[in-house]
């Protein structure tokens, strides 16, 4: 019998699957997928017109397993055509698209037939990963929702310190160091470390770069500079792409020098010392470029380490800092010999400005790779936004230009967010009752204090501190009712704020006074750690540091 393609089952998808699990489980076993996954087969239409629920059945069988039924509104019309074809001696059959994956003893699954669109490739779901993210770099396996539970476990797991997340012991760390007690501060952070490489190890990316760069620090201060080598080719060692960051490739180089072994070419275990990332900073052999649309907002990671031809680019373009540029990126996986991944690099102009971060770059390899771009650069919308202050800094976002936002800080600043945020405190104090008193605790000369963000911004451009001051404090003051009465911590941006014009103007004292006050406004337990890490230093300056 041959097979014929019917009519009328273009992107049909079929029903019941759910009760026949044991189906998709022997088809993806035989195909060597046993967790599921999406794979490409023919499937056969059989009429059931003796079939005593429904006389116009039709089932879908795929390697003579039947995984489930047509559609019951276009049952009579598909199988009038199968039985014709049939009688003619002749199989009806029709590409199908099966996905499945196994869920503890379920099998869910959805099967499509003769789907419309390109025929991605097949692929598996896997309980295990050495590759960052949920797709692994060739994109052939996905982890179960299982794994991904099972890895976000770890990793909480895994950056825990006595009990702590060692995130937390940044404070302590300083303060170790402002008693003058480096030993105690060198043995918090080697477990902070260790912490730190346990939790790249479980997802596969980049450790925290802070305790290898204040112990860098403090080897350095007490001029132990092979250990200060060795602490930082550690990290390179750890890292997945072992590229780690641009400040500590300078620092190590420099250590090197000052150890006495200059010519010790490689940082860590597979770079020269002075290279950009991979030794690819500029894209030296562009391929034709295809323009295509991420399915998710991306923010773009390491764009400090750049920060300097961002500044080119956006001047070249003739754009006024605070003024978004949309333009166009490139995409490109820099991998290194031997290894099946690497990091995905961001160009414009050619040039890296910056990379995909390893949360996001599961599907962004994906997409690269995919058959369509073979040979071909793949291009995507992408917004700058330069920030207009005194330290300049750059968010660079990749996504359709529609649906690009701007970040907290900057969507406040904008007159339509700013509007919005006006109207619903008029309405609030319209309403009266319990809202207007809401909003009355939050008020700061006739504005809710988050109104602030943008003229205390601008205060500080122009130079008028005092003014500046003045606004943070009373902002300070109405986010510290509010949090009261809400039972939260209050924002910390406020306090941050003070607290830095406080350090600029070398008044130690009130540094510490206001960061002081933050930490008594919060609950027990909810302070910032970045509040409390700039109070132990801001301590610190107020008295010599010990011998």
């Amino acid at each position: 019998m041959r097979g014929v393609h019917p009519v009328g089952v273009r992107d049909l998808e079929v029903v019941g699957e759910q009760y026949r699990p044991q189906s998709f489980a022997a088809l993806f076993r035989a195909t060597g997928k046993p967790l599921g996954g999406l794979v490409w087969r023919d499937a056969e239409l059989v009429a059931e017109p003796k079939n005593p629920h429904d006389r116009y059945a039709v089932a879908v069988f795929v390697e003579g397993r039947h995984v489930g039924y047509v559609p019951r509104d276009i049952a009579p019309d598909i199988q009038r055509e199968v039985l014709q074809h049939n009688r003619s001696g002749d199989r009806v059959t029709v590409s199908a698209r099966i996905w499945a994956v196994h869920e503890e003893s379920d099998w869910p699954a959805r099967v499509t037939l003769d789907p419309t669109g390109e025929r991605e490739p097949e692929w598996a779901y896997v309980d295990r990963a050495q590759w960052p993210g949920i797709v692994s770099p060739d994109g052939t396996e996905r982890l179960t929702r299982r794994a991904q539970l099972r890895r976000i476990q770890a990793a909480e797991a895994a950056k825990l310190v006595d009990g702590r997340d060692f995130d937390t012991y940044r404070p302590a760390i300083e303060q170790a160091r402002a008693d003058g007690d480096d030993d105690r501060a060198l043995q918090l952070l080697t477990r902070c470390i260790d912490a730190a490489e346990r939790v790249a190890a479980v997802c596969c990316s980049r450790p925290a770069a802070w305790p290898t760069e204040r112990a860098a620090t403090i080897h350095r201060s007490l001029e132990n500079y092979d250990a200060e080598v060795a602490i930082l080719e550690r990290y390179f060692r750890a890292d997945w792409n072992g590229d780690g960051t641009k400040a500590l490739r300078t620092r190590l180089a420099r250590a090197r020098v000052l150890a006495g072994h200059a010519s010790a070419g490689p940082i860590g275990p597979r770079r020269p010392a002075d290279a950009g990332p991979l030794n690819e900073l500029i894209l030296t052999d562009p391929r034709p470029v295809a323009e295509t649309e991420l399915a998710d907002e991306i923010d773009a990671v390491g764009v400090r380490d750049h920060l300097a031809t961002v500044i080119a680019i956006v001047d070249a373009a003739g754009i006024a800092r605070g003024t978004p540029y949309e333009t166009v990126a490139v995409l490109r996986e820099l991998c290194r010999p031997g290894r099946r991944t690497g990091i995905i690099a961001i160009y414009i102009d050619q040039q890296i400005i910056g990379r995909v971060g390893a949360i996001d770059s599961g599907p962004v390899r994906e997409l690269i790779h995919r058959q369509e771009f073979r040979d071909r650069d793949v291009a995507v919308r992408c917004r700058i936004a330069m920030l207009d202050a005194a330290k300049p800094s750059a968010r660079i976002t990749l996504c359709p230009t529609e649906r690009t936002t701007a970040t907290e800080r900057e969507r406040r600043a904008s007159a339509a967010q700013i509007d919005d945020i006006a109207r619903l405190r008029i309405q609030r104090l319209a309403a009266g009752g319990t809202q207007a008193e809401d909003q009355e605790r939050r008020l700061v000369r006739g504005r809710d204090f988050s109104e602030w963000v943008a003229p205390i911004a601008q205060l500080k451009r122009e130079k008028k501190y005092d003014d500046a001051l003045a606004v943070l404090s009373e902002c300070i003051g109405a986010a510290e009712r509010d949090a009261v009465a809400r039972g939260f911590a209050p924002p910390p941006w406020y306090t941050e704020q003070a607290a830095i014009m406080f350090r600029r103007a070398g008044d130690a004292a009130a540094e510490v006074a206001i960061l002081e006050r933050f930490q008594q406004a919060c609950p027990p337990g909810r302070s910032s750690v970045a509040i409390d890490e700039r109070l132990v230093k801001a301590r610190a300056r107020l008295q010599p540091r010990r011998p």
